[in-house]
């Protein structure tokens, strides 16, 4: 029901509106009953990833498209991958936390 509001959107003149209807579809699409609207989800991401530098928006297509199975490499862009470069970084430093401490907090 809420794909089915949120799909005439995907067609909107402004750009602005078809791109928040898409990342909103996207997580959408995961459930089976909509994973066959994924292939017209698919055209809309690779229009958004040819005209858009929003970052939060290049992350949740780019992160839907690989979760469908999708090769990126042609899609991402330079900022596209720096991005994915400090976030594999920052979670490694997270990682490199636990365990660090030398006592237990106080209860």
């Amino acid at each position: 029901m809420i794909y089915s509001a949120v799909q005439p959107f995907l067609g909107h003149d402004n750009a602005e509106v078809r791109d928040a209807a898409l990342v909103a579809a996207i997580p959408l699409a995961e459930h089976p009953v909509l994973a066959p609207h994924r292939g017209e989800l698919t055209d809309h991401a690779r229009r958004l990833l040819t005209g858009s530098a929003d970052r939060y928006k290049r992350d949740r297509v780019l992160d839907a498209l690989k979760a469908w199975g999708h090769n990126t490499h042609d899609l991402e862009s330079a900022g596209d991958v720096a991005a994915r470069e400090i976030r594999a970084r920052r979670v490694a430093e997270r990682e490199s936390w636990a365990g660090g401490y030398s006592e237990d907090p106080p209860c």
